[in-house]
């Protein structure tokens, strides 16, 4: 549980030349008391405005300038807002986007802890869990970005940082001719094995804020101030609009705060909300008070992480208590 005035926490790992600062790294130094959480609620929605805060998606389907497809990309509102659908891997265990880069078909995890915009270095094949697309240089033209290693999760690896026009539509799709919906020219990061081996994959990274030294997010690229990552079964989808998602008047959120980006001088904000209370089997977990939990929301997260105080202080309690389990 959070409480009302929660913090914005960051889980960025964007590093020059040799130095790094990866996902584990910057969790395991920034709070000894940090949960990562995943976003596994059937539908949650992130406000990345000046106040920014976690909301619950409604039901309220706004009118689309687009046709009746529960797999089309729908537009809204003359571009202001762009409805995408996601698709469940099991293999992965995530959610994927797909999207396309100098009209080739790519699909990512979504990924509410990274900010970049990302695509595998070679054509993927089934030694991968998942067919994220196929790179071809010769369609880029040069970023003006220097090449960096980049830690996600357990891997570390090489990033080439190329230009490409970017859309949710195909070259071919009828509905993108019918709206005249440019391609965007964006930066993005190529990943070779190193990030795509073992737990690595292709991100979609929708942390929009970070510090002016590392590269460019993909919502700093697009404009877009806010999203809503909606994990209903029946249709989930990714919605990116240009005007806040949280009705005004509406006080049914989590409001998230900047402490890690401000104390601990992560590169990115994370979005990231202060504990309340911590409940493990109907018990509450001892917090220490002085050391606020801070909860990151990342859905390129498949399970939830720990910090090892916590972990401890658990295992404490549950041995007291001859539990059966931990969690």
């Amino acid at each position: 549980e959070a409480e009302d005035d929660a913090v914005i926490p960051y889980n960025v790992y964007l590093v020059e030349e040799a130095t790094t600062t990866s996902r584990r790294f910057i969790l395991q130094r920034l709070a000894k008391t940090m949960v990562v959480l995943p976003s596994t609620a059937a539908a949650a929605a992130i406000s990345t405005t000046l106040s920014p805060s976690l909301a619950i998606a409604t039901d309220e389907t706004p009118t689309a300038s687009s046709i009746n497809n529960d797999n089309a990309v729908l537009m809204v509102n003359d571009n202001d807002r762009v409805e995408v659908p996601l698709e469940y891997i099991p293999a992965l265990n995530a959610y994927v986007v797909h999207y396309y880069l100098f009209g080739e078909r790519f699909g990512a995890i979504v990924d509410t802890g990274s900010p970049f915009l990302t695509c595998p270095s070679t054509c993927s094949t089934w030694s991968y869990k998942y067919k994220w697309g196929c790179f071809h240089p010769e369609r880029t033209f040069d970023s003006g970005y220097s090449n960096t290693i980049e830690g996600f999760d357990n891997n570390q690896g090489a990033v080439v940082w190329r230009k490409a026009g970017f859309t949710f539509f195909d070259d071919n799709d009828e509905l993108l001719q019918q709206l005249h919906q440019p391609q965007k020219n964006l930066t993005f990061g190529v990943f070779g094995p190193d990030l795509l081996d073992g737990p690595g994959g292709v991100f979609f990274g929708l942390i929009k804020d970070t510090d002016k030294w590392i590269r460019p997010s993909f919502l700093g690229q697009t404009g877009y101030s806010s999203f809503c990552v909606d994990l209903r079964r029946e249709s989930p989808k990714l919605v990116l609009s240009k005007q806040s998602l949280i009705l005004q008047g509406d006080d049914d959120y989590i409001p998230l705060v900047r402490d890690l980006n401000r104390r601990y001088k992560a590169p990115v904000v994370h979005y990231t909300a202060k504990a309340a209370r911590f409940i493990v089997n109907g018990l509450p977990l001892y917090l220490d008070k002085k050391t606020p939990t801070l909860i990151i929301f990342d859905t390129g997260l498949s399970g939830m992480a720990v910090s090892e105080e916590l972990y401890e202080g658990r295992n404490l309690q549950a041995r007291k208590n001859r539990e059966k389990s931990l969690w």
